[in-house]
């Protein structure tokens, strides 16, 4: 693979990021900006790719972490007016040592993320108020936004995970529902109808990827089943074709550490066997978390991710890094397959 499949967004950054594309064709990259599992200080910051360009530069602070503490899990998304949200939590910190948790925070900018106001006592739900945001927040219809968050229990156990709407684009958010009573950790959202959202759910005692489906009408979940084996977590979401769906996905088993992809042809009732799209090797031990957007119809994709180690940048390749990595979903698919993606762009 050439090095120029990837691109850096920041260094030294352990990252988490979370990749959005702007009506503008703008692209915005939200991530934590320091190389630690949340044992060091940093805040939530964004880099842009403008139109066209190639290259990132670094933007505004989405959120700025409190005194010996940090800003680090995220879900982030785009208002119906336009405006960028992000969900954030964090640590509080003494001598690199979790001793609190510092809040959950809702950051909005009005000019595509070069600056951002933030509320530290947003409106939502008191159960919810000590949980961790993930991934992407979505529309769902024409006035409703929704995201994911969950509470772990510890290392082991199963943890809980919970969907929030709000019906007047993301200044309040009230109703909630909880992914059933299994194991649901890092939750991605995706909008398949106006009453129909499927979700990537990592669990959190083997740490697979299940598929979960809601129903605005029923207001149920319904578990679909398994879609990763065991340390092959967590997962991203998109839609890239009427009924083809893409989830990117961290493989973080030891020895074959990188980034892995499924397709399904039919809104998620099945899905076609996972390729590998890209290995940092057996140096690594901290990966993963992808975040993908499409960049047009010809299949390119942009696909965000985090790791410690990248063999490509040589003899730096020790590092935490946040880097994006280009690719075209067409060259991993079959004529036949193609055309069925094609046909519903």
């Amino acid at each position: 693979m050439p090095k120029t499949d990837l691109s850096v967004v920041a260094t030294n950054a352990c990252g988490w990021p979370n990749l959005s594309k702007l009506e503008n064709g703008d692209l915005i990259c939200v991530y934590f900006n320091a190389p630690s599992h949340g044992l060091l200080e940093g805040d939530l910051v964004c880099s842009i790719q403008k139109s066209k360009q190639r290259k990132w530069a670094k933007a505004g602070i989405v959120s700025q972490r409190p005194a010996n503490g940090n800003r680090m899990h995220l879900a982030v998304g785009t208002a119906q007016n336009s405006d960028l949200l992000c969900f954030s939590s964090g640590f509080l910190l003494n001598d690199q040592k979790f001793v609190g948790f510092a809040g959950k925070w809702l950051s909005r900018s009005s000019d595509g993320g070069l600056s951002w106001t933030e509320n530290q006592d947003p409106k939502i739900p008191q159960k919810l108020r000590n949980t961790i945001p993930f991934g992407r927040i979505i529309s769902v219809g024409n006035n409703t936004l929704v995201y994911a968050c969950y509470r772990s229990q510890g290392r082991g156990k199963a943890s809980e995970s919970w969907v929030c709407f709000s019906h007047d684009d993301g200044w309040t958010w009230d109703r909630y529902y909880k992914l059933g009573n299994n194991d649901s950790n890092e939750v991605a959202l995706c909008s398949l109808t106006e009453s129909t959202i499927l979700a990537a759910v990592r669990t959190h005692v083997d740490h697979h990827v299940k598929i979960c489906e809601f129903s605005c009408k029923t207001k149920r979940w319904v578990e679909k089943g398994a879609v990763t084996l065991p340390m092959q977590h967590p997962a991203d979401l998109i839609k890239v074709g009427r009924n083809c769906l893409l989830m990117t996905y961290g493989l973080r088993n030891r020895g074959l550490m990188g980034l892995a992809a499924r397709i399904s042809l039919d809104s998620g009732k099945t899905w076609l066997p996972p390729w590998t799209i890209h290995q940092c090797g057996p140096k690594a031990n901290d990966l993963g978390y992808p975040s993908t957007v499409s960049i047009d119809k010809q299949g390119n994709l942009l696909t965000a991710f985090y790791t410690d180690y990248e063999p490509l940048y040589k003899p730096h390749s020790s590092m935490y890094r946040v880097l994006i990595k280009r690719w075209n979903i067409f060259e991993w698919m079959t004529a036949e397959n193609q055309k069925i993606v094609e046909d519903g762009m």
